[in-house]
């Protein structure tokens, strides 16, 4: 019996592929990183053997281009780098300022809560059993929302 490995390295050898194999390795080149470069990384892609990436401040692109000649020394002498990256023949680096910005943070709700103001210590007259029902269940809410 084969092992998960031995299947997955095999199915991630098929052309088909490809793109899952240029992720995994934007994904090492990124864990490589500084911490404060992988916060600023945007996205990463190889275009005629040179790797770019977009970042998301002009403060991480001078941050990068300090740290360039690192980058590069990562990228020659990581194994497992060379390993995942070797299809993609990476000779050059750069790096630019991307116009698209990161996804939107999620906003709280700004739908407004109020205090229940009503009582529900009100009398019910009503002689239909239907509508009573209706008022023992509105009288229940009242009481449930003052509560919280």
């Amino acid at each position: 019996m084969k092992k998960i490995e031995t299947v997955l390295d095999h199915m991630l050898s098929h052309p088909t592929y490809a793109k899952l194999r240029q992720q995994s390795c934007f994904g090492l080149v990124k864990k490589a990183l500084p911490a404060t470069l992988q916060r600023g990384i945007l996205f990463m892609y190889v275009k005629n053997r040179t790797l770019f990436f977009a970042l998301k401040h002009p403060a991480f692109k001078m941050e990068f281009d300090y740290k360039l000649s690192l980058i590069k020394k990562l990228l020659s002498s990581l194994p497992p780098l060379q390993e995942a990256c070797k299809v993609h023949e990476i000779e050059h680096v750069k790096a630019f300022v991307s116009k698209f910005s990161a996804a939107p943070e999620p906003k709280d709700s700004t739908e407004p809560r109020y205090r229940e103001r009503a009582h529900s210590n009100f009398a019910i007259h009503a002689e239909n059993e239907h509508l009573k029902s209706a008022f023992y269940a509105i009288r229940e809410n009242v009481a449930k929302n003052r509560e919280s």
